[in-house]
This record gives C-alpha cells, sequence and structure tokens, in this order.
C-alpha cells in the first residue's frame, strides 16, 4: 500500500501555513522562522509579496544573526536592508519547545508571539523532541 503524505505531514509546509493565517491582516508581508543554526524551519509570505523560497531562507538567516546582536554590523545591515527594501524588518528570539528559535518579519511586527510559539510548539514538537 503506497500512502501519499499529506501537506500538513511536512513540518516545514504546516509551519508555513500557521505563519500565514497568525499574521494574516497584520502588515507582515514576509515571514520565517529560524532553527538555532538560522536555517529555515518554515515561512510564508503575504499574497503579492514577491519573496521566493530562497528569499525565505536569507529572512530567517538573518532573523537568526540580528535577534540577539548587541552591536551593529555593516555586513547584516546591509542584507537586511537588500531583503526589506523600504519596509521594516522585525527579528525575535522564541522558546519553542525549550529550544530558542527565531522569527523575522518584514513589514511589520509579527503579533501574539507568545501565543505563536505555543502553537508552533504543537506543530513542531515530534521534530524538536526527537
Amino acid at each position: 500500500m503506497n500512502r501519499q503524505k499529506t501537506p500538513s505531514a511536512v513540518p516545514r509546509d504546516a509551519v508555513g501555513r500557521y505563519l500565514a493565517k497568525a499574521t494574516q491582516g497584520s502588515g507582515v508581508r514576509a515571514v520565517a522562522l529560524a532553527g538555532e543554526e538560522g536555517a529555515l524551519l518554515g515561512g510564508a509570505r503575504s499574497a503579492g509579496a514577491a519573496a521566493s523560497d530562497d528569499d525565505l531562507a536569507l529572512l530567517a538567516a538573518l532573523g537568526a544573526g540580528c535577534a540577539d546582536r548587541i552591536a551593529g554590523y555593516a555586513e547584516l545591515d546591509e542584507l537586511v536592508d537588500a531583503v526589506a527594501g523600504d519596509d521594516d524588518f522585525y527579528a525575535t528570539r522564541l522558546t519553542v519547545c525549550e529550544r530558542t528559535l527565531y522569527l523575522a518579519s518584514i513589514g511589520a511586527r509579527v503579533p501574539q508571539q507568545k501565543k505563536i510559539a505555543a502553537e508552533l510548539g504543537q506543530i513542531l514538537a515530534p521534530v524538536l523532541s526527537a
């Protein structure tokens, strides 16, 4: 019997769908969740946004790099400007399943971050707990 994975069985897809729903109507143009090393765990872009999957991966990496930085780095600022353009860039740490993850967005700050961290914990628990 050949069983196909449903889209929700793939954590990256489920994370992306959840982030799209959670940021709908908030002004967020693109959002990405990164793991501790900066790798993309999932992301979403608003309808009409030109961001590609590579752009979401870069946004995730930038979020991880910028959320904890204390001093400015000209190179990071240049990358942020290249990715965000004229829009605002936001990056923050989230604790999900006792792990530090990074949430980055362009256009607006992601609302209700504690609620989002809890929901992401339910989606990612099988992966992060393994």
